[in-house]
Protein backbone atom coordinates (compact mmCIF):
# COMPACT_ATOMS: atom_id res chain seq x y z
CA UNK A 1 0.00 0.00 0.00
CA UNK A 2 1.10 3.65 -0.57
CA UNK A 3 1.14 6.85 1.15
CA UNK A 4 0.24 9.65 -0.58
CA UNK A 5 0.12 13.41 0.29
CA UNK A 6 -3.84 14.06 0.83
CA UNK A 7 -5.23 16.93 -0.51
CA UNK A 8 -7.65 17.43 1.69
CA UNK A 9 -4.32 18.54 4.35
CA UNK A 10 -4.12 15.09 6.16
CA UNK A 11 -2.48 11.25 5.96
CA UNK A 12 -4.39 9.87 2.95
CA UNK A 13 -3.92 5.93 2.48
CA UNK A 14 -4.17 5.13 -1.33
CA UNK A 15 -5.14 1.67 -1.38
CA UNK A 16 -3.54 -0.33 -4.36
CA UNK A 17 -6.65 -2.08 -6.30
CA UNK A 18 -5.66 -5.89 -5.44
CA UNK A 19 -5.79 -5.13 -1.82
CA UNK A 20 -8.43 -6.55 0.84
CA UNK A 21 -9.28 -3.58 3.47
CA UNK A 22 -10.92 -4.70 6.74
CA UNK A 23 -12.51 -1.72 8.35
CA UNK A 24 -13.30 -3.34 11.86
CA UNK A 25 -14.60 -1.65 15.07
CA UNK A 26 -16.98 0.87 13.77
CA UNK A 27 -20.68 1.87 14.35
CA UNK A 28 -21.76 0.78 10.48
CA UNK A 29 -25.36 2.49 9.39
CA UNK A 30 -27.74 0.55 7.60
CA UNK A 31 -29.65 3.01 6.20
CA UNK A 32 -32.73 0.99 4.53
CA UNK A 33 -33.38 -0.60 7.63
CA UNK A 34 -33.01 2.95 9.52
CA UNK A 35 -30.62 1.32 12.33
CA UNK A 36 -26.96 0.01 13.35
CA UNK A 37 -25.68 -3.09 11.42
CA UNK A 38 -24.86 -5.97 14.53
CA UNK A 39 -22.05 -5.04 16.75
CA UNK A 40 -18.72 -6.68 16.09
CA UNK A 41 -19.78 -5.91 12.04
CA UNK A 42 -16.58 -6.12 9.95
CA UNK A 43 -16.78 -4.08 5.91
CA UNK A 44 -14.16 -5.40 3.52
CA UNK A 45 -13.34 -3.09 0.82
CA UNK A 46 -11.09 -4.47 -2.53
CA UNK A 47 -11.31 -2.46 -5.92
CA UNK A 48 -12.76 0.28 -4.43
CA UNK A 49 -15.74 -1.34 -3.54
CA UNK A 50 -17.48 -2.99 -0.61
CA UNK A 51 -16.35 -6.18 -0.96
CA UNK A 52 -18.60 -7.75 2.03
CA UNK A 53 -20.55 -6.95 5.31
CA UNK A 54 -19.95 -9.32 7.64
CA UNK A 55 -21.24 -9.67 11.29
CA UNK A 56 -19.86 -12.33 13.87
CA UNK A 57 -20.81 -16.24 13.45
CA UNK A 58 -21.16 -15.25 9.31
CA UNK A 59 -18.23 -17.15 8.59
CA UNK A 60 -20.05 -20.10 7.01
CA UNK A 61 -22.55 -17.72 4.91
CA UNK A 62 -22.06 -17.96 1.08
CA UNK A 63 -22.66 -14.37 0.60
CA UNK A 64 -20.75 -13.12 3.28
CA UNK A 65 -17.42 -14.83 2.02
CA UNK A 66 -14.78 -12.56 -0.04
CA UNK A 67 -12.52 -14.69 -1.97
CA UNK A 68 -12.27 -18.64 -1.56
CA UNK A 69 -14.20 -22.22 -1.05
CA UNK A 70 -14.96 -21.73 2.42
CA UNK A 71 -14.80 -19.01 4.94
CA UNK A 72 -13.80 -15.31 4.93
CA UNK A 73 -10.52 -14.15 3.00
CA UNK A 74 -7.89 -12.59 5.18
CA UNK A 75 -7.68 -9.12 4.89
CA UNK A 76 -4.15 -7.78 3.69
CA UNK A 77 -4.72 -4.01 5.85
CA UNK A 78 -7.20 -3.41 8.45
CA UNK A 79 -7.92 -0.12 9.90
CA UNK A 80 -9.80 0.55 13.49
CA UNK A 81 -12.58 2.64 13.21
CA UNK A 82 -12.80 3.48 17.13
CA UNK A 83 -16.20 2.74 17.62
CA UNK A 84 -16.96 5.56 15.37
CA UNK A 85 -20.19 5.83 13.35
CA UNK A 86 -19.77 5.06 9.30
CA UNK A 87 -22.50 6.64 7.24
CA UNK A 88 -22.19 5.65 3.36
CA UNK A 89 -21.47 9.02 1.09
CA UNK A 90 -23.86 11.54 1.04
CA UNK A 91 -25.92 13.37 -2.15
CA UNK A 92 -26.80 16.66 -3.44
CA UNK A 93 -28.90 16.09 -5.82
CA UNK A 94 -29.55 19.45 -6.90
CA UNK A 95 -27.21 22.29 -6.91
CA UNK A 96 -25.45 24.85 -9.36
CA UNK A 97 -21.27 24.38 -9.02
CA UNK A 98 -20.76 27.30 -11.24
CA UNK A 99 -23.17 29.91 -9.30
CA UNK A 100 -21.36 31.99 -7.03
CA UNK A 101 -24.32 34.29 -5.51
CA UNK A 102 -23.69 35.68 -1.83
CA UNK A 103 -27.16 37.11 -1.93
CA UNK A 104 -29.60 38.81 -4.78
CA UNK A 105 -29.82 41.77 -2.94
CA UNK A 106 -26.74 43.02 -4.06
CA UNK A 107 -24.87 46.14 -5.16
CA UNK A 108 -21.79 46.82 -7.72
CA UNK A 109 -19.53 46.12 -4.94
CA UNK A 110 -20.88 42.96 -4.35
CA UNK A 111 -21.13 41.90 -7.99
CA UNK A 112 -17.29 42.76 -8.59
CA UNK A 113 -16.50 40.68 -5.53
CA UNK A 114 -18.44 37.63 -7.15
CA UNK A 115 -16.62 37.75 -10.00
CA UNK A 116 -12.91 38.32 -8.48
CA UNK A 117 -13.33 35.20 -5.96
CA UNK A 118 -15.68 32.99 -7.87
CA UNK A 119 -12.69 30.38 -8.16
CA UNK A 120 -11.75 30.46 -4.73
CA UNK A 121 -15.49 30.13 -3.75
CA UNK A 122 -15.79 27.28 -6.30
CA UNK A 123 -12.83 25.24 -4.70
CA UNK A 124 -13.87 26.13 -1.14
CA UNK A 125 -16.94 24.45 -1.99
CA UNK A 126 -16.09 21.49 -3.37
CA UNK A 127 -13.29 20.64 -0.77
CA UNK A 128 -16.01 21.65 1.54
CA UNK A 129 -18.40 18.79 0.36
CA UNK A 130 -15.59 15.89 1.08
CA UNK A 131 -15.05 17.27 4.34
CA UNK A 132 -18.84 16.67 4.98
CA UNK A 133 -19.14 13.03 3.60
CA UNK A 134 -20.74 14.37 0.46
CA UNK A 135 -19.11 12.37 -2.35
CA UNK A 136 -22.19 13.06 -5.04
CA UNK A 137 -23.40 16.10 -6.33
CA UNK A 138 -25.57 16.75 -9.36
CA UNK A 139 -25.37 19.74 -11.11
CA UNK A 140 -28.94 21.35 -12.00
CA UNK A 141 -27.62 23.59 -14.60
CA UNK A 142 -24.39 25.42 -15.79
CA UNK A 143 -24.56 28.35 -18.42
CA UNK A 144 -21.05 27.10 -19.40
CA UNK A 145 -20.33 23.65 -19.37
CA UNK A 146 -16.92 24.27 -20.19
CA UNK A 147 -16.03 24.78 -16.82
CA UNK A 148 -17.07 22.15 -14.73
CA UNK A 149 -15.19 19.88 -17.25
CA UNK A 150 -12.04 21.47 -16.56
CA UNK A 151 -12.97 21.45 -12.82
CA UNK A 152 -13.97 17.53 -12.85
CA UNK A 153 -10.64 17.07 -14.81
CA UNK A 154 -8.96 18.91 -11.96
CA UNK A 155 -10.70 16.63 -8.90
CA UNK A 156 -9.88 13.63 -11.06
CA UNK A 157 -6.30 14.55 -11.46
CA UNK A 158 -6.04 15.06 -7.93
CA UNK A 159 -5.27 18.72 -8.08
CA UNK A 160 -8.07 19.70 -5.82
CA UNK A 161 -10.82 17.95 -3.68
CA UNK A 162 -13.91 17.07 -4.58
CA UNK A 163 -17.39 15.03 -5.22
CA UNK A 164 -18.35 13.29 -8.18
CA UNK A 165 -20.52 15.59 -10.25
CA UNK A 166 -23.13 14.65 -12.27
CA UNK A 167 -24.02 17.06 -15.08
CA UNK A 168 -27.44 17.79 -15.86
CA UNK A 169 -28.40 19.73 -19.73
CA UNK A 170 -31.27 21.66 -19.95
CA UNK A 171 -33.48 21.46 -23.15
CA UNK A 172 -36.56 23.54 -23.69
CA UNK A 173 -38.87 25.99 -25.68
CA UNK A 174 -36.96 29.53 -26.52
CA UNK A 175 -38.36 31.75 -24.10
CA UNK A 176 -38.90 29.19 -21.07
CA UNK A 177 -37.50 29.38 -17.88
CA UNK A 178 -33.83 29.13 -18.47
CA UNK A 179 -33.73 29.76 -22.07
CA UNK A 180 -35.16 33.20 -22.50
CA UNK A 181 -33.94 35.62 -25.59
CA UNK A 182 -31.04 37.00 -24.82
CA UNK A 183 -31.33 40.32 -25.74
CA UNK A 184 -31.93 44.08 -23.83
CA UNK A 185 -31.73 44.30 -20.73
CA UNK A 186 -32.75 40.46 -20.08
CA UNK A 187 -29.23 40.12 -21.59
CA UNK A 188 -27.60 43.14 -19.31
CA UNK A 189 -29.10 41.92 -15.93
CA UNK A 190 -28.07 38.19 -16.66
CA UNK A 191 -24.41 39.42 -17.68
CA UNK A 192 -24.22 40.95 -14.09
CA UNK A 193 -25.42 37.48 -12.66
CA UNK A 194 -22.63 35.96 -14.75
CA UNK A 195 -25.56 34.08 -17.03
CA UNK A 196 -26.37 34.43 -20.08
CA UNK A 197 -23.16 34.91 -22.36
CA UNK A 198 -23.02 31.33 -24.24
CA UNK A 199 -25.60 30.76 -27.47
CA UNK A 200 -27.60 27.63 -26.65
CA UNK A 201 -26.57 26.34 -30.13
CA UNK A 202 -22.58 26.22 -28.53
CA UNK A 203 -21.42 23.20 -28.11
CA UNK A 204 -20.41 24.10 -25.03
CA UNK A 205 -24.13 25.79 -23.58
CA UNK A 206 -25.95 24.01 -20.50
CA UNK A 207 -29.12 24.36 -22.24
CA UNK A 208 -30.70 23.57 -25.73
CA UNK A 209 -33.62 25.28 -26.97
CA UNK A 210 -35.81 24.37 -29.71
CA UNK A 211 -38.75 26.67 -31.06
CA UNK A 212 -42.05 26.72 -29.34
CA UNK A 213 -43.96 24.23 -31.90
CA UNK A 214 -41.54 22.23 -32.29
CA UNK A 215 -42.54 18.66 -32.94
CA UNK A 216 -42.16 15.50 -30.97
CA UNK A 217 -39.06 14.12 -33.54
CA UNK A 218 -37.60 17.82 -32.87
CA UNK A 219 -37.82 17.07 -29.52
CA UNK A 220 -36.31 13.71 -28.80
CA UNK A 221 -33.61 14.89 -31.02
CA UNK A 222 -32.86 17.53 -28.85
CA UNK A 223 -32.73 14.84 -26.13
CA UNK A 224 -30.29 13.21 -27.80
CA UNK A 225 -27.93 16.01 -28.71
CA UNK A 226 -28.08 16.89 -24.86
CA UNK A 227 -26.15 13.42 -24.61
CA UNK A 228 -24.22 13.11 -27.36
CA UNK A 229 -23.01 16.25 -28.03
CA UNK A 230 -23.26 18.12 -24.66
CA UNK A 231 -22.65 14.63 -22.13
CA UNK A 232 -25.86 15.10 -20.07
CA UNK A 233 -26.01 12.65 -17.63
CA UNK A 234 -29.48 14.03 -16.32
CA UNK A 235 -31.79 15.82 -18.68
CA UNK A 236 -33.88 18.77 -17.33
CA UNK A 237 -36.75 20.80 -18.24
CA UNK A 238 -36.80 24.31 -16.96
CA UNK A 239 -40.52 25.17 -16.88
CA UNK A 240 -41.78 27.28 -14.71
CA UNK A 241 -44.84 29.62 -13.81
CA UNK A 242 -43.27 32.41 -11.56
CA UNK A 243 -41.88 35.68 -12.07
CA UNK A 244 -37.53 35.31 -12.17
CA UNK A 245 -34.53 37.28 -12.72
CA UNK A 246 -34.16 35.13 -15.50
CA UNK A 247 -37.72 35.61 -17.44
CA UNK A 248 -40.33 37.89 -16.55
CA UNK A 249 -43.25 35.65 -18.34
CA UNK A 250 -41.95 31.92 -19.14
CA UNK A 251 -43.56 29.74 -22.09
CA UNK A 252 -44.76 26.69 -20.77
CA UNK A 253 -44.35 23.37 -22.73
CA UNK A 254 -47.16 21.39 -24.81
CA UNK A 255 -47.62 18.31 -23.09
CA UNK A 256 -46.68 16.51 -26.10
CA UNK A 257 -43.43 17.75 -25.76
CA UNK A 258 -43.21 17.22 -21.67
CA UNK A 259 -43.82 13.33 -23.08
CA UNK A 260 -41.35 13.01 -25.48
CA UNK A 261 -38.91 14.53 -23.36
CA UNK A 262 -39.63 12.16 -20.78
CA UNK A 263 -39.73 9.04 -22.94
CA UNK A 264 -36.59 9.72 -24.80
CA UNK A 265 -34.40 10.66 -21.66
CA UNK A 266 -36.06 6.77 -20.46
CA UNK A 267 -35.12 5.31 -23.85
CA UNK A 268 -31.15 6.51 -23.37
CA UNK A 269 -30.95 5.38 -19.56
CA UNK A 270 -31.08 9.02 -18.51
CA UNK A 271 -32.39 9.82 -15.47
CA UNK A 272 -35.34 13.20 -16.09
CA UNK A 273 -35.89 16.13 -14.02
CA UNK A 274 -38.50 19.44 -14.10
CA UNK A 275 -38.45 22.49 -12.51
CA UNK A 276 -41.98 22.39 -11.06
CA UNK A 277 -43.09 24.85 -8.66
CA UNK A 278 -46.70 24.91 -9.71
CA UNK A 279 -49.65 22.15 -9.30
CA UNK A 280 -50.30 22.32 -13.48
CA UNK A 281 -46.47 20.99 -13.77
CA UNK A 282 -46.32 18.90 -11.08
CA UNK A 283 -49.28 17.03 -12.66
CA UNK A 284 -47.82 17.17 -16.04
CA UNK A 285 -44.74 16.23 -15.12
CA UNK A 286 -45.88 13.11 -13.19
CA UNK A 287 -48.28 12.04 -16.17
CA UNK A 288 -45.29 12.27 -18.59
CA UNK A 289 -42.77 10.14 -16.00
CA UNK A 290 -40.08 12.48 -14.99
CA UNK A 291 -37.56 10.60 -12.95
CA UNK A 292 -37.54 13.59 -9.97
CA UNK A 293 -39.30 16.29 -9.14
CA UNK A 294 -37.55 19.45 -8.49
CA UNK A 295 -38.47 22.03 -5.48
CA UNK A 296 -42.47 22.10 -4.81
CA UNK A 297 -45.85 23.31 -6.08
CA UNK A 298 -46.31 26.63 -4.08
CA UNK A 299 -49.23 28.08 -6.15
CA UNK A 300 -51.92 25.92 -4.70
CA UNK A 301 -53.12 22.44 -2.74
CA UNK A 302 -51.92 19.14 -4.27
CA UNK A 303 -55.02 16.72 -4.24
CA UNK A 304 -55.34 13.37 -2.89
CA UNK A 305 -55.15 12.59 -6.57
CA UNK A 306 -52.15 14.56 -7.28
CA UNK A 307 -50.35 12.53 -4.62
CA UNK A 308 -51.58 9.03 -5.80
CA UNK A 309 -50.17 9.48 -9.25
CA UNK A 310 -47.02 10.71 -7.98
CA UNK A 311 -46.85 8.00 -6.08
CA UNK A 312 -48.02 5.39 -8.64
CA UNK A 313 -45.33 7.09 -11.25
CA UNK A 314 -42.69 6.36 -8.49
CA UNK A 315 -41.27 9.89 -9.01
CA UNK A 316 -38.71 11.12 -6.46
CA UNK A 317 -39.57 14.63 -5.37
CA UNK A 318 -36.57 17.47 -4.57
CA UNK A 319 -38.13 19.51 -2.46
CA UNK A 320 -34.77 21.92 -2.19
CA UNK A 321 -36.11 24.07 1.06
CA UNK A 322 -33.16 25.74 1.35
CA UNK A 323 -34.08 28.06 -1.76
CA UNK A 324 -37.31 29.28 0.84
CA UNK A 325 -34.94 29.49 3.86
CA UNK A 326 -32.86 32.52 1.86
CA UNK A 327 -35.89 34.02 -0.28
CA UNK A 328 -38.80 33.88 1.85
CA UNK A 329 -39.51 37.12 3.68
CA UNK A 330 -41.91 38.88 4.40
CA UNK A 331 -43.84 41.66 2.30
CA UNK A 332 -46.43 44.24 3.07
CA UNK A 333 -49.61 43.03 1.95
CA UNK A 334 -48.55 39.61 1.28
CA UNK A 335 -51.56 37.42 2.89
CA UNK A 336 -48.30 34.78 3.85
CA UNK A 337 -46.45 37.30 5.46
CA UNK A 338 -47.97 36.64 9.59
CA UNK A 339 -48.86 32.78 9.08
CA UNK A 340 -47.07 30.56 11.77
CA UNK A 341 -44.50 28.80 9.34
CA UNK A 342 -42.72 31.83 8.47
CA UNK A 343 -42.42 33.36 12.02
CA UNK A 344 -41.01 29.65 12.67
CA UNK A 345 -38.53 30.37 9.63
CA UNK A 346 -37.94 33.79 10.72
CA UNK A 347 -36.95 32.49 13.65
CA UNK A 348 -34.52 29.41 12.47
CA UNK A 349 -32.87 31.88 9.95
CA UNK A 350 -31.89 34.50 12.93
CA UNK A 351 -30.68 31.72 14.97
CA UNK A 352 -28.82 30.10 12.06
CA UNK A 353 -27.42 32.17 9.17
CA UNK A 354 -24.27 33.79 10.68
CA UNK A 355 -22.67 30.37 11.32
CA UNK A 356 -23.77 29.11 8.06
CA UNK A 357 -21.88 32.01 6.20
CA UNK A 358 -19.00 31.61 8.35
CA UNK A 359 -18.75 27.62 7.74
CA UNK A 360 -19.40 28.45 3.95
CA UNK A 361 -18.35 31.07 2.38
CA UNK A 362 -14.53 32.38 2.00
CA UNK A 363 -13.79 35.30 4.58
CA UNK A 364 -13.50 37.43 1.09
CA UNK A 365 -17.25 37.22 0.31
CA UNK A 366 -18.75 36.26 3.45
CA UNK A 367 -18.89 40.00 4.40
CA UNK A 368 -21.46 40.52 1.26
CA UNK A 369 -23.37 37.54 1.99
CA UNK A 370 -23.94 38.69 5.56
CA UNK A 371 -24.96 42.18 4.55
CA UNK A 372 -27.64 40.79 1.92
CA UNK A 373 -29.29 38.65 4.97
CA UNK A 374 -28.87 41.85 7.10
CA UNK A 375 -31.16 43.31 4.10
CA UNK A 376 -33.77 41.50 3.65
CA UNK A 377 -34.18 40.87 7.14
CA UNK A 378 -34.84 44.53 7.46
CA UNK A 379 -37.43 44.46 4.26
CA UNK A 380 -35.08 46.32 2.02
CA UNK A 381 -35.87 43.97 -0.90
CA UNK A 382 -33.63 45.65 -3.75
CA UNK A 383 -31.22 44.86 -6.55
CA UNK A 384 -28.63 47.47 -6.78
CA UNK A 385 -30.56 50.03 -5.02
CA UNK A 386 -33.01 50.04 -7.76
CA UNK A 387 -34.57 46.43 -8.79
CA UNK A 388 -37.45 45.72 -6.75
CA UNK A 389 -37.87 42.35 -6.09
CA UNK A 390 -40.65 41.76 -4.02
CA UNK A 391 -42.93 40.17 -7.29
CA UNK A 392 -40.07 37.39 -6.70
CA UNK A 393 -40.22 36.87 -3.58
CA UNK A 394 -44.19 36.70 -3.35
CA UNK A 395 -43.26 33.26 -5.01
CA UNK A 396 -41.16 32.08 -1.66
CA UNK A 397 -43.69 33.48 1.06
CA UNK A 398 -46.40 31.17 -0.93
CA UNK A 399 -43.90 28.19 -0.32
CA UNK A 400 -44.10 28.82 3.45
CA UNK A 401 -47.62 27.91 2.88
CA UNK A 402 -48.05 25.80 -0.21
CA UNK A 403 -44.50 24.17 -0.80
CA UNK A 404 -44.21 23.02 2.76
CA UNK A 405 -47.75 21.64 3.29
CA UNK A 406 -47.44 19.47 -0.40
CA UNK A 407 -44.32 18.88 0.84
CA UNK A 408 -45.41 17.03 4.22
CA UNK A 409 -48.49 15.80 2.68
CA UNK A 410 -46.45 13.97 0.28
CA UNK A 411 -43.75 12.75 2.03
CA UNK A 412 -46.31 11.17 5.02
CA UNK A 413 -48.30 9.66 2.38
CA UNK A 414 -44.83 7.62 1.47
CA UNK A 415 -43.22 9.66 -1.38
CA UNK A 416 -39.67 9.19 -1.59
CA UNK A 417 -37.71 12.35 -0.92
CA UNK A 418 -34.16 13.09 -1.69
CA UNK A 419 -31.90 15.87 -0.53
CA UNK A 420 -30.92 18.72 -3.02
CA UNK A 421 -30.43 22.18 -1.60
CA UNK A 422 -30.22 24.52 -4.86
CA UNK A 423 -26.93 25.13 -3.86
CA UNK A 424 -25.59 27.77 -5.84
CA UNK A 425 -28.23 30.38 -5.64
CA UNK A 426 -28.13 32.99 -3.15
CA UNK A 427 -26.33 32.28 -0.07
CA UNK A 428 -26.57 28.51 -0.04
CA UNK A 429 -23.52 26.46 -1.60
CA UNK A 430 -23.40 22.60 -2.62
CA UNK A 431 -21.83 21.27 0.52
CA UNK A 432 -24.41 22.60 3.15
CA UNK A 433 -26.17 19.26 3.21
CA UNK A 434 -26.68 19.16 6.79
CA UNK A 435 -28.93 22.32 6.69
CA UNK A 436 -31.44 21.06 3.95
CA UNK A 437 -32.32 18.59 6.30
CA UNK A 438 -32.28 20.99 8.74
CA UNK A 439 -35.05 22.75 6.38
CA UNK A 440 -36.78 19.36 5.96
CA UNK A 441 -37.12 18.69 9.74
CA UNK A 442 -38.41 22.49 10.03
CA UNK A 443 -41.15 22.37 7.65
CA UNK A 444 -42.44 18.27 8.21
CA UNK A 445 -41.90 18.17 11.83
CA UNK A 446 -44.79 19.79 13.67
CA UNK A 447 -44.43 21.32 16.72
CA UNK A 448 -45.12 19.39 20.56
CA UNK A 449 -45.64 16.14 18.01
CA UNK A 450 -43.75 13.16 17.68
CA UNK A 451 -41.30 13.48 14.65
CA UNK A 452 -41.80 12.21 11.37
CA UNK A 453 -38.57 13.38 9.70
CA UNK A 454 -36.24 11.84 12.13
CA UNK A 455 -32.85 10.63 11.88
CA UNK A 456 -33.39 7.49 10.29
CA UNK A 457 -35.60 9.41 7.30
CA UNK A 458 -33.12 12.10 7.25
CA UNK A 459 -30.26 9.31 6.57
CA UNK A 460 -32.41 7.62 3.82
CA UNK A 461 -33.20 11.57 2.25
CA UNK A 462 -29.38 12.06 2.36
CA UNK A 463 -27.83 8.45 1.01
CA UNK A 464 -30.65 5.73 -0.67
CA UNK A 465 -33.43 7.84 -1.67
CA UNK A 466 -31.13 10.90 -3.65
CA UNK A 467 -28.96 8.09 -4.73
CA UNK A 468 -31.99 6.62 -6.94
CA UNK A 469 -33.03 10.33 -7.72
CA UNK A 470 -29.91 10.54 -9.52
CA UNK A 471 -30.23 6.75 -11.14
CA UNK A 472 -27.16 5.25 -9.03
CA UNK A 473 -28.64 2.99 -6.56
CA UNK A 474 -27.27 0.35 -7.84
CA UNK A 475 -23.77 1.03 -7.08
CA UNK A 476 -24.18 4.16 -4.18
CA UNK A 477 -26.20 5.04 -1.08
CA UNK A 478 -25.93 2.28 1.57
CA UNK A 479 -23.53 0.33 3.00
CA UNK A 480 -23.83 -2.96 0.78
CA UNK A 481 -21.45 -5.70 -0.80
CA UNK A 482 -21.32 -4.87 -4.90
CA UNK A 483 -21.35 -0.98 -4.23
CA UNK A 484 -19.21 1.74 -3.83
CA UNK A 485 -16.65 1.81 -0.83
CA UNK A 486 -17.71 5.84 -0.22
CA UNK A 487 -17.91 5.59 3.56
CA UNK A 488 -18.06 8.55 6.09
CA UNK A 489 -16.57 7.79 9.50
CA UNK A 490 -17.96 10.51 11.86
CA UNK A 491 -19.00 11.16 16.44
CA UNK A 492 -22.29 10.70 17.14
CA UNK A 493 -25.45 8.83 16.62
CA UNK A 494 -27.24 9.82 13.37
CA UNK A 495 -30.78 8.26 14.35
CA UNK A 496 -30.67 10.33 17.95
CA UNK A 497 -29.18 13.72 16.41
CA UNK A 498 -29.65 14.53 12.43
CA UNK A 499 -27.09 17.16 12.73
CA UNK A 500 -24.55 14.34 12.56
CA UNK A 501 -25.31 14.26 9.04
CA UNK A 502 -23.20 16.32 7.09
CA UNK A 503 -21.39 17.54 9.42
CA UNK A 504 -17.37 17.20 8.83
CA UNK A 505 -16.18 14.12 9.10
CA UNK A 506 -13.42 12.19 10.91
CA UNK A 507 -12.52 10.53 8.24
CA UNK A 508 -13.39 9.83 4.34
CA UNK A 509 -12.76 6.63 2.20
CA UNK A 510 -13.61 7.58 -0.76
CA UNK A 511 -13.74 4.85 -4.07
CA UNK A 512 -11.73 2.72 -0.99
CA UNK A 513 -9.28 5.44 -0.33
CA UNK A 514 -8.48 6.95 2.61
CA UNK A 515 -8.88 10.64 1.59
CA UNK A 516 -9.27 12.36 4.87
CA UNK A 517 -8.10 11.64 8.34
CA UNK A 518 -8.58 14.05 10.94
CA UNK A 519 -8.73 11.15 13.85
CA UNK A 520 -5.64 9.25 12.89
CA UNK A 521 -7.15 6.00 12.17
CA UNK A 522 -5.28 2.77 13.54
CA UNK A 523 -4.31 1.08 10.55
CA UNK A 524 -2.57 -2.58 10.48
CA UNK A 525 -0.54 -4.07 8.32
CA UNK A 526 -1.02 -7.80 8.07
Amino acid sequence: MENTTDRTGSGNHKIGHDTLVALTNGRFVDVENGCFFTPGTCVMIQGGTIAAVTAPGDEGRADARVAGETGIAKPDVTFDLQGKTVLPGLFNVHCHVQMVIPTVFADLKTLKARRRYHALQVEKNMAACLERGVTNIRDAFADDLRMNRRLKERIAAGDIPGPRIQQAVLVGPLGGYLTPELKGMKKVLLGLLGLGKIKYEAPHSGAIAFAPDADDRTVRDAVDRAIDERGAELIKVGESMEESLLNANPMTMAVHQLDAIADQARRRGVQSTIHSVSVDTFRRAVKAGFSSLAHMARDGDLTRDDIKACLGAGAVIDPTLSVGYDMSWKLKNDPFAEIPRMEAMYEFRNGTFADLAKQFWIPELRPFVVEGFQKANAGKYRMLGLIDLSKLLAHFSRMMHYGCLNTKRLYEKGASVACGNDGGIQACTPAMVSHELSCLGLCLNTPGERKTFDGAAALRTATINSARSMGLDDRFGSIQAGKKADLAVVEGNPFEDPAVIGKRVDALFMDGNLVIDKCGLNLVRI
